[in-house]
């Protein structure tokens, strides 16, 4: 997630190249791949019936009761990870590929890619604006906003996860923008109206859906795309207002 102040936009790459030269290439490397399989990221037990179903996972999700060490390993519901500030890891989780272009998982990439293209193709301009983000990233972002915007610190708590409770730390999740407009500005583009109907064709979600703070702590975020895989994006299916959390029963 990132406030509507940030500033220093990314350069995307939307090219398409052979993987294996892609992964050897520099950070900002060209990519193209053969749609991920859906066993890449495993479906939940139930499926949902329709995408406005809230629960298509387990009836009842494993409690998370990790503490001390387990903690560097995230939260997991039939082989989806959740990280939030209800499910945080800590400063020991890095993922293996926190060092692939943008942080991102390579078929996280992938995916993501071939969202811009089809996008550029519709004329809207989209890039990534940020991906994986470290602990002490997230930590210092944190701490700038809670410095930034005075108590009781509603915005900084409402755009902000705190250290720990950030899907950037994961690989999975990434922010995009037209490399101008953020925020509430952001959510009024044509690019935003797109990204809400196409994304679960990619295998993405909108992570945080427009009036479901109090289900997953952080307010409306048009540009935060979460990859789950195109098995589970399809029961959301587009315009989707269900959160991860109801999807899997944790909500």
């Amino acid at each position: 997630m990132w406030t509507p102040h940030a500033s220093t936009p990314a350069r995307v790459v939307t090219s398409a190249a052979a993987l294996a030269t892609a992964l050897l290439a520099g950070p900002f490397a060209t990519i193209a791949l053969a749609a991920p399989s859906a066993a890449s990221v495993p479906a939940p037990r139930a499926a949902a019936s329709a995408p406005s179903a809230v629960r298509a996972a387990a009836a009842t999700p494993p409690k998370d009761t990790r503490t001390g060490r387990r903690l560097d390993q995230p939260y997991t519901v039939g082989g989806i990870i959740v990280v939030s500030k209800a499910h945080r890891v800590s400063s020991r989780y890095r993922p293996a590929w926190a060092r692939r272009p943008y942080g991102l998982r390579p078929d996280v990439y992938a995916a993501a890619t071939r969202l811009l293209r089809a996008a550029r193709q519709k004329k809207l301009t989209l890039t990534i604006r940020s991906g994986y983000r470290s602990y002490a990233t997230q930590a210092a972002s944190y701490r700038r906003a809670v410095a930034r915007y005075p108590p009781p610190r509603a915005y900084a708590d409402t755009y902000y996860a705190p250290a720990g409770a950030s899907e950037h730390q994961t690989g999975l999740a990434f922010d995009v923008w037209d490399g101008r407009h953020r925020g509430d500005a952001f959510a009024r583009l044509p690019q935003s109206a797109w990204i809400a109907r196409n994304a679960h064709t990619f295998g993405f979600i909108v992570r945080y859906p427009k009036g479901t703070q109090k289900i997953t702590g952080i307010g409306w975020e048009p540009w935060h795309l979460r990859y789950v895989g195109t098995a589970v994006a399809a029961r959301f299916g587009p315009n989707s207002k269900m959160t991860l959390e109801q999807y899997l029963g944790l909500a």
